[in-house]
């Protein structure tokens, strides 16, 4: 079955070394070629002797980027052939032949995959952003839809007024007063159209939590079963993989939530349980009374309260069962070409 692909990300980094494992070596002459030309960056997988002859900057480029692509092909195709051949990589969509309680079992056996199906992107810096400027935005929508009302044309002179008074001469006074015709102009959008604007307070709370745990953080889920979509494939994507250079052109092109289904390939990293087997390292003070334990005990029995105090606040952002997390190697759309 022939089929071609159009890459949104691409680990070339983790193929390389995969491909380096299967095979004893990757493309050696390209790589050499790139590292003399490119002072050790290997990156981009390209000859560099197709391009010498090219003398304008965007044909370079182009050409660059086709033999990249290629490369990312040939290489994809060629690790999915070698772990399908291996019995080592399974597609997903394939493996549910009696139930989903059956088919959950065998998860947990499953390395590599590939699966294809619904899925969303999920960018925790764009969040971020549009949580920071949220209320901003219900002004300029709320406050011009509405831009007629004597009351609104009135506090919106007022607050220029304040503003531009400011400018001249900073008045912890005058800033209260600014602070409180600000709220009069939010609650009387808020009454005109029904809408709620966010507790500052509870916004700069969000914000915190999501800096601690999770900054800059660009999931994707997976749903391969439109009849089970409880169990999803999650994955945390890095930014310098993405073929097309960053997240605001995958919207573009895709969407955050593209309405035609994608492929993910990729070895699953977790993959929990309704019972959690694992042996827990506090289990090693389970048996002991407090005074039994030595100085250094008892200090690193506190850490590790720590510890879990902080895995448990990181269990928001985790999979749980019947998720599976998925480091990915390919994000594609897959069509098949007919024979």
């Amino acid at each position: 079955m022939k089929t071609i692909k159009d890459f949104i990300y691409f680990d070339y980094d983790k193929a390389k070394s995969l491909q380096s494992q299967l095979s004893g070596g990757l493309l050696q002459e390209i790589t050499r070629a790139i590292e003399n030309e490119n002072g050790g960056d290997a990156e981009i997988g390209f000859d560099i002797k197709i391009i010498s002859g090219k003398t304008g900057v965007n044909d370079k480029e182009k050409t660059i980027k086709t033999e990249k692509l290629e490369i990312f092909h040939e290489l994809l195709n060629d690790i999915e052939t070698k772990l399908f051949e291996s019995n080592t990589l399974k597609e997903l969509n394939n493996e549910f032949d009696s139930t989903f309680n059956n088919f959950l079992e065998k998860v947990p056996e499953f390395t590599y995959i590939k699966a294809t199906g619904w899925c969303t992107f999920e960018d925790y810096q764009r969040f971020t952003t549009v949580l920071e400027n949220f209320n901003e935005i219900q002004r300029l929508i709320f406050g011009s839809a509405h831009e007629s009302d004597p009351e609104i044309i009135n506090l919106k002179k007022e607050i220029d007024a304040k503003k531009k008074s400011l400018k001249r001469a900073h008045n912890q006074k005058e800033i209260n007063q600014l602070k409180i015709t600000e709220k009069k102009f939010d609650e009387t959008i808020q009454q005109l159209s029904g809408t709620n604007l966010l507790d500052e307070t509870f916004v700069e709370r969000i914000k915190t939590f999501l800096s601690t745990f999770n900054p800059n953080r660009l999931n994707f889920k997976l749903i391969p079963f439109e009849n089970f979509p409880d169990f999803q494939i999650v994955s945390n994507l890095k930014n310098q993989f993405l073929v097309n250079g960053n997240f605001e052109n995958i919207i573009y092109t895709y969407g955050s939530r593209p309405n035609v289904k994608l492929t993910i390939f990729g070895i699953i990293t977790s993959c929990p349980q309704p019972i959690d087997k694992r042996t827990n390292p506090n289990d090693e003070f389970k048996y002991y009374d407090e005074t039994e334990l030595s100085v250094e005990k008892v200090y690193e029995k506190a850490f590790r309260g720590v510890f879990s105090a902080i895995e448990g606040l990181e269990k928001f952002f985790e999979v749980y069962h019947p998720k599976v997390s998925v480091s990915p190697i390919g994000i594609y759309r897959e069509i098949i070409i007919g024979e």
